[in-house]
């Protein structure tokens, strides 16, 4: 009578199943080698800088006032749990978690095309190349766009897109440091630049009205005022699936951390600091 061998758990909705071997050594995260290593973090944050902080962030406290920082505070806080969970999982598997959900039922391909729409209309759609347009038409032409440069905008944002795509696929097997180099090259100059502005025009009440308001302490109000009472609960929705990085943005972390070649993913993605100890 022929015995039949069950399939691994991991490996029944279609891939292939785990491989074990040692959990390569950690990389020195010492002094200034700590930079080397933190890439997915400086990824993370640079494409954290969008359209939740310039636009959703600016309307919702212009409207309800800085007491509403509180949801940033707890929105940040899950999404670090996150985070860390989704790299714990790179780190012994050496796979993203994405393949990990797919290798969940009912099967990987179902995942695979579910997955592929969310990254479509969250980062895969051109609408920040569009908002970034604007801005890059103002600094050609001098002037904010009207109605009669929609088309020269549509083609600016169009050139963005384009530009963006070129640089990603032909970093190559680099893509991951080029992200990292240019992320760190945004989180510079916009965090600095941003925070000479707030030293150089915010004042003094104000920078203590964002720190109270990371509780939910509203300074105008004088007192706690955690929703208000007319709140625009769309308006305060997307502010707060924006606030740190947000959807499947955070699913992403865990895919630089296996090019980066942390725990598991050096097995697959060797990196020369793996030797260094």
């Amino acid at each position: 009578m022929p015995i039949y061998q069950a399939a691994p758990v991991e490996a029944r909705s279609g891939l292939q199943s785990w491989k074990v071997t040692n959990l390569p050594q950690p990389p020195n995260a010492k002094g200034l080698s700590l930079l080397a290593v933190i890439g997915p973090g400086a990824i993370v944050l640079g494409a954290s800088l969008g359209s939740g902080e310039w636009l959703l962030g600016p309307a919702t406290f212009i409207k309800y006032g800085l007491g509403l920082l509180w949801l940033t505070s707890v929105a940040v806080f899950f999404q670090t749990v996150l985070n860390t969970e989704l790299i714990r999982y790179t780190l012994y598997t050496g796979e993203p978690a994405v393949t990990g959900f797919m290798r969940t039922r009912p099967h990987a391909t179902f995942w695979a095309w579910f997955y592929a729409g969310l990254y479509l209309l969250q980062t895969g759609w051109p609408a920040w190349a569009a908002n970034a347009a604007g801005a890059i038409f103002f600094l050609l032409a001098g002037k904010l766009a009207t109605r009669d440069d929609a088309t020269s905008v549509y083609w600016i944002g169009c050139a963005t897109f384009l530009i963006c795509v070129v640089i990603l696929v032909f970093s190559g097997k680099r893509i991951e440091r080029t992200l990292e180099i240019l992320n760190w090259i945004m989180i510079v100059l916009i965090l600095g630049s941003l925070f000479v502005l707030c030293l150089l025009f915010a004042a003094p009440v104000h920078w203590f009205a964002a720190v109270v308001g990371l509780v939910g302490f509203d300074l105008n109000a004088g007192g706690f005022n955690f929703l208000p009472p007319d709140a625009d609960w769309l308006l305060i929705g997307a502010f707060v699936a924006f606030s740190g990085s947000g959807g499947v943005g955070n699913l992403m972390v865990s895919n630089w951390a296996r090019d980066k070649g942390f725990g598991m993913g050096q097995v697959l993605f060797p990196r020369p600091w793996a030797a260094k100890r």
